[in-house]
């Protein structure tokens, strides 16, 4: 069964749970980097959001041999969870004075994004563009996020230098960087394994994760002022920046790694077979002058 053959099922399957009352629709929704998502959303009368879910994962456990019927029960869950709290009104998003507290931008390919910048505001940086977001966490809806797009900005009467100027004023107060070294991460994600990966009596180069709050989007703040010339004070060198996704950025001491092209090499081959594509940020290597503050590609 191929996947638009099983949205069409989990359709039927996801109606017949819910009942009269709710619209369900067969969805193609664009993402970062050109991909394309199959998804569900689900109206119901008396709210003006539908969530959206998708049916990447439901699929993978359908090939797994889970049923439909145990699919659709499953992702009814996951709709229910997802709903906001009652009265949640999406109408303050008409007023940019309320927007524009959680205006925050990030990085995205400009090669692997040109049909989806005709349509939003954005501010070219070296192969990257930043395009700005309105991030909330409110009425029940944890990580929310709305794309600015040019509609928007025409509606609330702004310039893309407006929506540049208030972002990088309030991103990195409501979305903090955040520098963690390797280990301490990998520690996180994978408890007693960090040691197995750096054994204690093999020296190892200091790297560091920087992304924001949320761990997501997170490569902009490497933008935020001051985070990369605090990080390059205290390891007293230029730095490398690797992107390792649209989430976060790998750095270190420049003075640590003088073969470019190795690691150039490594993050064309880690975007093409560990990365899911819409993740993918650049193949690009770039490099933090300590002197005068800049990043560019090395």
């Amino acid at each position: 069964m191929t996947i638009k053959e099983f949205s069409g099922n989990m359709k039927k399957a996801v109606e017949n749970i819910l009942g009269e009352g709710y619209q369900i629709e067969e969805a193609i929704i664009d993402k970062n980097n050109g991909v394309q998502l199959d998804a569900l959303v689900i109206r119901m009368p008396d709210m003006n959001i539908a969530p959206t879910i998708y049916l990447r994962s439901y699929y993978e456990n359908y090939e797994d041999g889970e049923g439909i019927q145990d699919g659709a029960r499953r992702l009814v869950e996951d709709y229910r969870k997802s709903l906001p709290e009652e009265g949640f009104d999406v109408s303050f998003y008409e007023d940019y004075e309320i927007v524009r507290k959680g205006l925050s931008y990030k990085l995205i390919s400009m090669e692997r994004n040109t049909e989806l910048l005709n349509d939003i505001p954005y501010v070219p940086f070296l192969d990257l563009a930043i395009v700005f977001y309105y991030a909330f966490e409110r009425c029940g809806i944890p990580d929310g996020s709305i794309l600015i797009k040019n509609k928007h900005m025409d509606m609330w009467g702004v310039t893309c230098e407006q929506l540049m100027k208030d972002a990088r004023e309030n991103a990195p107060r409501s979305l903090p960087g955040v520098c963690r070294d390797m280990c301490s991460v990998l520690e996180r994600i994978c408890p007693g394994k960090s040691k197995e990966i750096f054994p204690e009596d093999e020296p190892m180069m200091p790297m560091y994760v920087l992304s924001n709050s949320r761990m997501i989007n997170g490569a902009a703040a490497m933008l935020y002022p001051d985070i990369l010339r605090k990080l390059s004070d205290k390891l007293k060198s230029d730095l490398y920046i690797i992107p390792s996704s649209v989430h976060e950025v790998i750095v270190f001491a420049r003075n640590m790694a003088d073969d470019e092209k190795s690691l150039k090499e490594m993050i064309r081959t880690v975007n093409r077979t560990q990365l899911e594509p819409q993740d993918v940020l650049s193949d690009s290597l770039y490099f933090y002058n300590r002197n005068d503050e800049k990043i560019s590609i090395a």
